[in-house]
């Protein structure tokens, strides 16, 4: 009796740091010529077609319409049963019958879904259709998620997730918070890690051990691909070029990229209680970067290096800001995997894909973290002496000490340089794509084995 078709599902949360490292996996499974179908707002649908999935149309779960406000959220549930992240059970909750219908519609069935663990839609619908499912975690692991239990207590509090909650629970019989939690609705099949194992950052707070302390996790290094159509700024278009003849190639080239989280929702809000243990929960986004920038400005002026940096998307992001040095080059955004192996050091907030891509490079880090993963990732990096980290920035960031970090890490022969060189080995060996790709198709086989190939 043949086996059945393998269909892969994917289902993603609409930002670069989540979207980018699934594009890599869906070429991988696109050129084992496995049909990819990809439920994602429709601004992702350019690039997602780019990479030969089939685009499916998902609500952005950022945005709520005035419709799902007047039935989720009563007004002694706002602000915060609007925003980020209650906002996403309030997505999970109405988008989950056309999910449903559109899931069984699909042909051949699909065979396993993979889905970003922000996203309870996917983990609810992998459950009530009884279909395998992966989620891809695009951070070191549950561990580097350790904010304060009372904010997550308050989350699933809230009102307006409580009527979202209670209406799946009604209508699918899945209790969306016993094996779960905000921004970990883990699979419990499979959930491939974009790290290396010497990275990796188990389930440590009481919650996640309680909750999904034995859910299995598979590190597979990140997912890289240079010729895959990416997106920057969360935004579609075409990779930038760089003006190379613009750049002192005589001198140490430094690249200063502060990604994407600052430059969106953040960027006239503060940061709030998730910066609260790094300190720099009463920032903006735009205060943030020009704080960095500023200091960046000061520290390299008058240094033999040559400074890269991506400015980001905001047209006011240099207001008020002083001209840039001589030997700095202001660019909206930068082809990231092109310039990084051309670097001797890299300014960075720590996001998990920048992280690694600059490791698998073996170019050192110094990071200066904003909340989430970030300030772990920052310690991480300092742990493996693969550069410095500025967590609490604003008591360890200043002029002379991101000068004298920049200065440590151009070193040729440097001990930061031989750790990078060290860990990207381990990155190389990983298995990347490949691997995840294997695992992903093993855990629909697995399936098919079930029903016994029918």
């Amino acid at each position: 009796m043949s086996e059945r078709p393998q269909h892969v599902v994917f289902m993603n949360f609409p930002a670069t740091g989540h979207m980018n490292p699934t594009l890599v996996l869906v070429r991988e499974l696109r050129d084992k010529k496995v049909p990819v179908t990809y439920f994602v707002a429709e601004q992702m649908r350019e690039v997602v077609e780019a990479n030969g999935a089939q685009w499916r149309y998902m609500q952005d779960a950022k945005e709520l319409s005035e419709e799902q406000l007047a039935k989720y959220v009563p007004p002694e549930a706002r602000p915060e049963g609007t925003e980020f992240p209650c906002n996403l059970m309030i997505h999970a909750a109405s988008a989950m019958p056309a999910m449903i219908e559109a899931l069984q519609a699909l042909e051949p069935p699909p065979s396993v879904i993979v889905y970003d663990p922000f996203l309870p839609l996917g983990y609810v619908a992998a459950r009530y259709l009884q279909i395998p499912s992966v989620a891809t975690v695009t951070i070191t692991g549950p561990g580097v998620l350790d904010m304060p239990p009372v904010v997550r207590e308050n989350w699933e509090k809230n009102l307006a997730v409580q009527r979202a909650s209670d209406e799946i629970k009604a209508e699918y019989g899945i209790d969306v918070f016993e094996h779960a939690a905000f921004l970990e609705f883990y699979s419990q099949d499979l959930n491939v890690v974009t790290t290396v194992d010497s990275l990796f950052c188990p389930p440590k707070l009481e919650m996640q051990l309680q909750r999904f302390g034995n859910v299995p996790f598979r590190c597979v290094g990140p997912l890289v691909n240079q010729k895959v159509h990416r997106i920057s700024n969360a935004e579609i278009k075409e990779q930038p070029m760089l003006p190379w003849d613009q750049i002192d190639s005589s001198k140490p080239l430094v690249f200063l990229s502060l990604g994407t989280v600052a430059n969106s929702h953040f960027w006239t809000n503060k940061f709030g209680h998730q910066a609260m243990a790094n300190g720099v929960q009463d920032l903006t986004g735009k205060e943030f970067i020009q704080l960095v920038f500023r200091t960046a400005y000061e520290a390299f002026a008058q240094e033999d290096v040559f400074v890269v940096m991506a400015v980001g998307p905001k047209e006011d992001a240099l207001e008020g800001m002083p001209e840039a040095p001589k030997n700095f080059l202001l660019q909206k955004s930068v082809p990231q995997l092109e310039l990084l192996p051309k670097c001797q050091a890299f300014v960075t907030h720590g996001g998990a894909n920048s992280m690694h891509e600059a490791l698998g490079f073996g170019v050192p880090m110094a990071v200066v973290p904003i909340f989430g993963d970030q300030p772990s990732n920052a310690e991480a990096v300092a742990k493996a002496n693969c550069g410095v980290s500025f967590k609490e920035p604003l008591k360890t960031l200043s002029p002379e000490s991101l000068r004298e970090a920049v200065r440590q890490l151009i070193v040729p022969d440097s001990a930061f340089r031989a750790s990078c060189a060290k860990l990207g080995e381990e990155v190389a060996q990983a298995g990347g794509a490949a691997k995840a790709a294997e695992l992903v198709l093993a855990v629909g086989r697995a399936q098919t084995s079930k029903l016994g190939g029918a």
